[in-house]
């Protein structure tokens, strides 16, 4: 009798271990099934695509390309006709503008030219025609001043090669080297810009 106590009290304790065994899985395993999920499908992911989605990316990217191309091609295009019309438009101004200078010029000449007709009909004295043209050369240096033409200071002045041109030089007494002592020929600045140097003689 004590053994069969026995033996029924053995068996209770292994079906015990068996239902301990099958009972839910523990907090390690359940961390270890979320990793392999996780791996899974990071693999899957990961997966290389296929020829053909590779070829329909490519052409995506080179149709973006080619309409990036034509805007800059279209921008492009539009700056080299405002251009054109900015560069065209500048010269005919310019072209214009010399016209006009010229206009200006050659009416301001004209009464010069009218008063030198004047003085050659008129048949009177020398002293008559002196004065005529001394009248003439006052008026023309009136324009002259006007259209800010001047004269290029030379004689007493140390040579410049700048506003003048040496023809001759002479051992003069008194007189620094390249000193100008004679000037054959007047020079003029138009404003600032030298138009016709002096030609002159300087000291050796």
């Amino acid at each position: 009798m004590e053994e069969l106590e026995k033996d029924k009290i053995e068996r209770n304790e292994e079906m015990s271990e068996e239902v301990k065994g099958e009972g839910p899985p523990s907090e390690l395993e359940q961390s270890e099934e979320v990793v392999e999920e996780k791996i899974e499908t990071e693999v899957e992911q990961k997966k290389e695509p296929s020829l053909e989605e590779i070829v329909e990316e490519l052409r995506k990217k080179l149709e973006e390309k080619e309409k990036e191309a034509k805007e800059y091609l279209d921008i492009a295009q539009r700056i080299k006709a405002e251009f054109d019309n900015y560069r065209k438009r500048t010269e005919k101004e310019k072209a214009e503008m010399i016209s006009y200078g010229q206009e200006q010029v050659i009416i301001e000449l004209l009464p010069v030219i009218d008063n030198f007709e004047r003085a050659l009909a008129n048949e009177g004295d020398y002293n008559s025609l002196r004065e005529g043209l001394e009248l003439i050369y006052r008026q023309f240096k009136k324009v002259l001043d006007k259209f800010e033409v001047r004269e290029i200071e030379a004689e007493g002045q140390m040579f410049d090669p700048y506003k003048h041109h040496a023809l001759a030089q002479e051992e003069v007494e008194g007189k620094q080297p390249n000193e100008i002592i004679e000037v054959f020929q007047k020079g003029y600045y138009l404003k600032d810009k030298v138009i016709r140097p002096s030609l002159v003689k300087v000291a050796k």
